[in-house]
């Protein structure tokens, strides 16, 4: 495989790096354009666009995009080649592991995919994920370059400062695990976040919530979350993302966290499928969410009542920072509307009337790749390929 040319460990004053970060930026960009955005000469540009073309960094494409002011051949435009390395992102679910290895322009080569026994342990899901990983980068075409980060979810609490799991019964057997620990067994640096705060991200770079600044990403699965976007940023910190520990109910059951009557109790995957259980039947979650969409009686309405509740939830979120769009994901987001209404509907009567503009709310644009795709989004920032505002 080819070398891998690491954009963030230029000098931020050179030349090469100032070339590198806006093409990486702003491309496929001309020559004109690239020097009217770097502040550089044009006889250094193509000094320096000469130089990375040879090692095989830039690469020259037919379409410079928009606005472009040409230089040589008609419509011809820098762009970094997609080629030059690889990241991957690994989404750890509740039963699943995903796993899918893209380009430095995030155009998927190669996925894999397994399930997993519930509640697994760290050990065991690590091993799994190891020999996907294995697989996928071994399926990689000849010529991609090697994956130099990569980026994994997990479906708990961590502190992305510490780069480690925080101690925590909402992920049990995954307590202390480190970024290191994972950048062990992947043999490349691993940076971690939750999972539903990289959905968040997935969707904004490449989904439902790429042309807006502020968006609230909720996911509406086997546990419920919610990531953060603030001016383009992900906002994150230690246990960020877990409003499925919001308390909905003094006396209810207890969570997995440990408290009495969360949200997770009420309406996470788990909770529906018991509530819809008969002594007769245990639907899995493609069923409930078919019967929904049929609009079978008992699972709309146990599905519209946890929606509402979801969305109540998110209305708290809303009140604080007012996002001009709110992003539905996870496995109950594909029952569309079914779930959309109620949530919209509780969302909307949770915030100030006449006071506060209502957010658009929509489903997400990736299915079920949102997170994968935000693990991925995450491993390019870490590598310096993809701005760190997305």
């Amino acid at each position: 495989m080819r070398t891998f040319v690491d954009v963030a460990g230029e000098d931020a004053s050179s030349t090469r790096h100032r070339v590198l970060a806006a093409v990486r930026d702003h491309g496929p960009i001309s020559r004109a354009d690239l020097a009217r955005r770097t502040g550089l000469a044009a006889s250094t540009i193509t000094s320096a666009a000469q130089s990375l073309a040879v090692e095989g960094v830039l690469h020259e494409v037919e379409d410079a995009g928009e606005p472009v002011s040409r230089t040589g051949p008609r419509g011809r435009g820098l762009s970094v080649d997609p080629a030059l390395a690889s990241v991957a992102g690994i989404d750890f679910g509740f039963r699943t592991v995903r796993v899918a290895v893209c380009d430095v322009h995030a155009r998927v080569l190669v996925t894999r995919e397994s399930r997993l026994a519930e509640r697994y342990s760290s050990e065991e899901g690590l091993s799994v994920a190891a020999q996907l990983y294995r697989s996928a980068v071994s399926a990689l075409p000849e010529e991609q370059g090697a994956v130099v980060t990569v980026g994994v979810a997990l479906p708990g609490p961590i502190d992305a400062v510490r780069r480690r799991v925080i101690g925590s019964a909402v992920l049990p057997g995954w307590s202390g695990t480190t970024a290191e620990e994972l950048t062990e067994t992947f043999g490349v640096d691993t940076v971690i976040e939750n999972d539903a705060n990289l959905a968040a991200l997935g969707e904004h770079v490449f989904g439902a919530g790429r042309d807006v600044a502020d968006s609230l990403t909720v996911k509406f699965h086997s546990g419920i979350g919610a990531g953060l976007i603030v001016r383009d940023r992900l906002v994150g910190g230690a246990g960020s993302g877990e409003i499925g520990h919001f308390a909905v109910a003094a006396e209810g059951q207890v969570c997995r966290c440990g408290k009495r009557g969360c949200l997770d109790t009420f309406a996470a995957i788990p909770a529906l499928l018991d509530a819809v259980s008969t002594d007769t039947e245990t639907p899995d979650v493609r069923s409930l969410v078919e019967r929904t969409v049929a609009g079978e009686p008992r699972a709309s309405r146990i599905v519209s009542d946890a929606a509402e509740l979801v969305g109540d939830a998110a209305s708290r979120a809303c009140l604080l920072f007012a996002p001009q769009r709110v992003i539905v994901v996870g496995a109950m987001a594909e029952a569309g509307d079914a779930v959309l209404e109620p949530f919209a509907r509780a969302l909307r009567r949770g915030l100030i009337p006449d006071t506060q503009s209502a957010p658009e709310i929509v489903r997400g644009a990736l299915a079920e790749r949102s997170t994968v795709m935000g693990a991925v989004a995450l491993a390019l920032t870490a590598s310096g390929w993809l701005p760190a505002g997305g």
